[in-house]
């Protein structure tokens, strides 16, 4: 069993590569949202491909930049009972049948940035597109669009651009392009977020 395992894992390892590597492969997505209940949009790498860290239920947009060691929390331990540990509301320590806790899902927009070593707590159920979460960040609230967050707990710095850039970016949605149709069109956006 264990030579038929090793044979299926190296050809679809050369068929993710086929298809542009883990950043643009179909099938890595399917597998993903099949087996582990994470959707992961096209162009969107790194960290996102940690069922470990990443929680079933938790949605990526399209190129989002995910660090391989953020962590992404969908519940907490519940204070309302007796003792907080998961006998008692974890189906997988035997006792009870069913989850006893809420686990919301998260939608994280597209071309979001979520930095190195940061967490995302199960009070938040939004980050939006063009986000910015620095390193390091514990994050208890949703993310407005293109804002830059930082910090424990996470604290809006700045948006990245104006308002007026904003609504021309969404108004485009890039983030809905193949990765040659974004290449192609690579000067126009920049001129755009150049103020052009």
């Amino acid at each position: 069993m264990f030579i038929v395992d090793r044979i299926r894992k190296i050809l679809f390892d050369r068929k993710v590569k086929n298809e542009g590597g883990p950043a643009f492969s179909p099938t890595i997505r399917q597998y993903y949202k099949k087996k582990h209940g994470i959707t992961i949009g096209y162009g969107t790498y790194g960290g996102c491909f940690s069922p470990r860290n990443i929680p079933p239920g938790t949605n990526f947009g399209n190129y989002c930049s995910i660090a391989q060691d953020v962590k992404i929390f969908r519940a907490n331990h519940p204070l309302k009972y007796f003792t907080m540990h998961p006998l008692f509301y974890n189906p997988s320590m035997g006792f009870v049948k069913t989850d006893q806790l809420s686990r919301p899902s998260l939608s994280v927009g597209h071309d979001v940035w979520i930095g190195a070593s940061s967490i995302i707590l199960p009070s938040v159920h939004f980050i939006g597109n063009g986000a910015v979460i620095g390193a390091g960040s514990v994050v208890s609230k949703d993310v407005l669009p293109y804002s830059i967050v930082a910090g424990n707990p996470a604290k809006f710095i700045r948006f990245r651009f104006t308002p007026d850039i904003i609504d021309k970016l969404e108004q485009l949605q890039w983030w809905n392009m193949s990765k040659e149709d974004l290449i192609r069109q690579k000067n126009l956006l920049e001129s755009i977020t150049n103020g052009g």
